[in-house]
């Protein structure tokens, strides 16, 4: 039984992770603002702490004891997690950190992996979280602190289904589904449960300390594919309504922006060390 912390953890990615270590039978304690009810009621025996990583002074109530293992799922500047490495290391085993592949300059190489250029503007997304990053590398680096970054990528599924959900209603209910004509753009998704695995892969690794990584599915598809996977699943055929812009639809839910350029990750890397192994994307739909 480990002692790990997830910070975030009330909505989606934290709370398939939470229930992946419950079922490992370790001591889990969840930090977050307590603004947000969770999809689903939590286990007993988890401990919810309430605090905000704006205010720096509630993280020691969290880290007035030790965690062999903690997960930050919330951390977005370097406010957020600067603290925690300044004052608090020796009450943590192990960091993992969920970044974002929104780090890298776009538009990014086709496949693009853990070497492609990254960004550092501040108050940007993408900036924030790359100089968090090399704050966590430097920490590692100097003091070898450890640490593993995830970039996951499109990630889906119960609690959040990306464009998928938004596909399954207007199939279900024979309306129109948005798309341009001609738009050939691919990109590889992220099954939720493949990054939970990830995620539990890397604990304690002494393999993954210090590293990168990338994270997406193994299935490459365009946006049409996409849908017509989603169609396949859900034995309805798809109506396309071709369009050349948005513009005149601009008052209506059109679900998610389809891609305008290749996002495509490539996850050698994360195969290779962890030996993670990636769920196919129809049997993720399903």
């Amino acid at each position: 039984m480990k002692k790990i912390a997830i910070l975030g953890g009330s909505h989606f990615i934290g709370v398939h992770l939470l229930f992946a270590l419950y079922r490992q039978g370790h001591q889990i304690t969840v930090y977050n603002r307590n603004i947000r009810i969770p999809p689903v009621t939590y286990p007993k025996g988890i401990e919810l702490l309430r605090g905000d990583r704006n205010n720096p002074e509630n993280l020691e109530g969290l880290f007035h004891k030790e965690f062999d293992v903690v997960f930050d799922l919330s951390g977005y500047e370097l406010k957020h997690v600067q603290p925690i490495t300044l004052n608090f290391q020796p009450s943590i085993g192990h960091y993992i950190f969920c970044s974002t592949p929104s780090v890298y300059k776009s538009p990014t190489p086709t496949p693009y992996n853990e070497q492609a250029p990254r960004i550092f503007d501040e108050n940007t997304y993408g900036g924030d979280k790359a100089l968090v990053e090399e704050l966590l590398l430097c920490q590692y680096r100097k003091y070898r602190w450890p640490i593993t970054i995830f970039r996951p990528q499109g990630v889906f599924g119960p609690y959040d289904t990306w464009q998928a959900g938004f596909i399954y209603y207007k199939l279900i209910n024979s309306l129109p589904i948005f798309a341009f004509n001609g738009n050939k753009c691919r990109m590889n998704l992220l099954f939720v449960d493949d990054l939970v695995n990830a995620f539990i892969l890397a604990m304690e690794n002494p393999i993954s300390y210090g590293s990168v990584y990338g994270i997406a599915g193994d299935d490459i598809v365009s946006n049409f594919e996409f849908i017509e996977l989603c169609g396949k699943v859900s034995c309805y055929q798809p109506n396309y309504q071709f369009i050349d812009s948005l513009e005149p639809f601009e008052k209506y839910d059109t679900g998610r922006s389809w891609l305008e350029q290749d996002i495509v990750a490539d996850c050698c890397k994360i195969k290779t060390e962890l030996r993670l192994e990636f769920t196919p994307l129809v049997t993720a739909l399903e």
